[in-house]
């Protein structure tokens, strides 16, 4: 009896109504049971009710599906659904045509799998085999699955970022396209064609790096060398073979943390007379930033309210550098300065989805005259006051020489 040693997986999957494919589609659960790779440990959860129609016993010979159980050993998003196989290879990889004397299987049925998580997403195209005559389910055997170790990237301006892609396959030729899209907006980035090792398209700051892995998959992973603005969106990394093809998604964010400058610095104000403080944060990604304006008596003292020493503040609109990023301004204009403003702290206060924690910048409010000199002024007064008299006695030629006695000079 079959025996699969991996928990099983709850997949929602089409249901046409009557007339077949032509009548109205919903949606209900299909019961995935994977066989091969290493076993995770048992799932208490595993579902129990589901007819033969709508249970598959699945030989995953690569692992590539079971690589979707690790800890913390969630169930992982599930999606499965018939497809017929795609049997005309991209134009640019002529030599994927299939041998139309003998296409393996293609009468059979046929199914597309996808499963995720926050750190895996495979996709794995699904062979229908012939079920033993005592069979409780349909069986299939994986032809291809294409997989990602980073289906959620983030990444800052600057440096390179690698998208992981690799597949498992019976050996042959295969062909390899990626795709960027973005706000409904597509581009080709990078083809390749291992039966003549040729690289149709390649955009530039893209590079393809392949191998294989320890288990057998083909690796063909993406760098983005370097990453820019310009590089976030959805990435398809897609697989082509002589007799099917899949593919699998990644999600690419650009990060790029606020530069925050505030002016003037040092502050010094006159009594009586009005100060602008500017706060200005430039070269951020993406463009929810906010900054507000904080008070404090001291450094270490509770925050004050605004109110009673800003008459006014006010907030630039976002603007678009060269490279993609954004800066504005924002201003705070003071009351006229009183004495009793002297020592206040006023910070600036930017938050950024690229910030782990909020950014501050703070400036002193000194108001001229406001205090007197400190007790270590007065020291320094004195020691001078003292070295300028020594000096004055010592230079002045009306004054005894230390080494005269007044008297002789007489």
């Amino acid at each position: 009896m079959w025996s699969p040693p991996h928990p099983p997986l709850r997949c929602p999957a089409p249901c046409w109504g009557r007339g077949g494919p032509g009548g109205a589609l919903s949606q209900r659960p299909a019961l995935l049971r994977l066989g091969g790779g290493p076993a995770p440990p048992p799932n208490p959860d595993t579902p129990h009710g589901l007819g033969p129609d709508v249970t598959f016993d699945v030989t995953d010979a690569w692992g590539a599906l079971a690589g979707v159980w690790g800890p913390p050993w969630t169930p992982p998003k599930c999606e499965l659904s018939p497809t017929v196989p795609v049997l005309t290879p991209p134009p640019w990889a002529p030599a994927l045509s299939p041998d139309a004397r003998s296409p393996p299987g293609l009468g059979g049925p046929w199914w597309v799998a996808s499963l995720g998580t926050p750190r895996y997403g495979v996709t794995a195209l699904l062979q229908g085999q012939p079920p033993p005559a005592t069979a409780t389910a349909a069986t299939a055997v994986t032809a291809l699955s294409i997989f990602t170790l980073t289906p959620e990237l983030r990444g800052s301006p600057g440096a390179p970022l690698d998208l992981h892609c690799a597949f498992a396959a019976p050996p042959g030729p295969f062909a390899l396209e990626w795709r960027h899209q973005h706000r409904g907006a597509g581009r080709r980035l990078l083809t390749y064609d291992s039966a003549t090792a040729r690289v149709p398209t390649a955009t530039p700051g893209v590079q393809l790096l392949l191998g294989t892995s320890a288990g057998g998959a083909r690796e063909v992973t993406l760098r983005l060398a370097p990453l820019a603005v310009a590089h976030e969106g959805t990435y398809i990394c897609s697989v082509f073979l002589p007799h099917g093809q899949a593919q699998t998604l990644l999600r690419v964010r650009v990060l790029a943390p606020p530069k925050v400058t505030l002016r003037p610095t040092p502050l010094v104000v006159a009594p009586g007379a009005v100060a602008e403080l500017r706060c200005d944060t430039s070269g951020y990604f993406p463009l929810d930033v906010e900054v507000q304006w904080q008070r404090r008596a001291s450094a270490s003292g509770p925050p004050l309210a605004l109110r009673d020493t800003v008459a006014q503040t006010w907030t630039s609109g976002h603007r678009q550098g060269p490279d993609g990023t954004f800066s504005r301004s924002s201003g705070a204009r003071l009351v006229p300065a009183r004495p009793h403003h002297h020592g206040d702290i006023y910070t600036c206060l930017v938050t950024h989805a690229a910030l782990a924690t909020p950014r501050r910048v703070h400036v002193r409010l000194e108001v001229a005259g406001a205090e007197g000199p400190g007790l270590e002024d007065v020291v320094g007064l004195c020691l001078v006051a003292f070295v300028l008299c020594g000096l004055w006695r010592w230079l002045s030629p009306t004054s005894p020489h230390p080494d005269q006695d007044p008297k002789k000079r007489a």
